[in-house]
């Protein structure tokens, strides 16, 4: 167990489970927070008994944004923001994308300003019939951060995503599945272990697909099919020549489960 104090980190059954615990500010991101996030995600990543990672909340909450509350040294200088953006909230948001392994963000109650930009970041959401993502800047005269106009433009489109901000809006966890962004929505009282189950049948999965087909779509937002077909033809040498192909392979025609390494 890792001794971190502004949340929780478990590893178990070949999950992650990293919750962020200050719920009693609906754990809003103070530098504490975001310093052992980051260095969760790191932990997480190099870990090689660890295939899926979670991303949680704990409380009434998955994430209420940005600690207003908190104070920093310099906050009065021209450019503090942007340095603060790019050296601690940037980071976490690539810590994420960034990690091989695949990223579940499991959302109760809001998810707002930062945090909906964290639930987002991962490559898989489960949702609370309850939970909302809420683009909050507008009401305090600031704009999304955290890449969330990449995101709420991929899934939204430019027009809904500028309204959403505009109006500083709330987009349900039932809408969030129409429009793709979010994979399953359940009951509040399941979530976890739903979330779980879910991750577990995950850890199962073969380790390269997840790693390589992660790094595709993430350049596919980006590049032209040409480019995409390419990077297929070069990637699955990659699969082709691995171990697990080799078990998958025997497996299928022995007609049973594959154990999969990730080589």
């Amino acid at each position: 167990m890792s001794s971190f104090e502004a949340l929780t980190y478990e590893v178990t059954n070949h999950i992650a489970i990293i919750t962020m615990n200050r719920p009693e500010v609906r754990n809003s991101l103070n530098k504490q927070m975001r310093t052992e996030l980051l260095a969760a995600f790191q932990q997480a990543g190099e870990d090689d008994q660890v295939r899926v990672i979670l991303l949680a909340g704990a409380g009434k909450g998955f994430c209420a944004g940005a600690d207003l509350g908190e104070i920093s040294p310099g906050s009065d200088e021209d450019g503090f923001i942007t340095d603060l953006i790019r050296h601690e909230y940037n980071p976490l948001i690539k810590a994420i994308t960034d990690t091989p392994k695949p990223v579940i963000s499991v959302v109760h109650g809001a998810a707002a300003g930062i945090g909906g930009s964290l639930a987002m970041a991962c490559d898989l959401m489960m949702m609370a019939e309850d939970a909302f993502l809420y683009s909050a800047f507008g009401a305090i005269s600031l704009i999304p951060d955290g890449g969330s106009h990449k995101f709420l433009q991929s899934y939204l489109g430019s027009k809904k995503a500028y309204e959403m901000i505009a109006f500083s809006q709330r987009l349900p966890a039932e809408q969030c599945e129409k429009v793709g962004l979010a994979n399953r929505v359940v009951s509040s009282e399941n979530l976890l272990n739903d979330a779980l189950e879910w991750a577990s049948i995950l850890t199962e999965q073969a380790p390269l697909t997840l790693r390589l087909s992660k790094e595709i779509l993430q350049a596919a937002a980006s590049e032209n099919l040409d480019y995409c077909l390419d990077k297929e033809a070069v990637v699955q040498n990659t699969a082709y020549r691995s171990q697990d192909f080799k078990e998958g392979a025997s497996a299928f025609f022995e007609k049973r489960k594959p154990e999969f390494k990730g080589v």
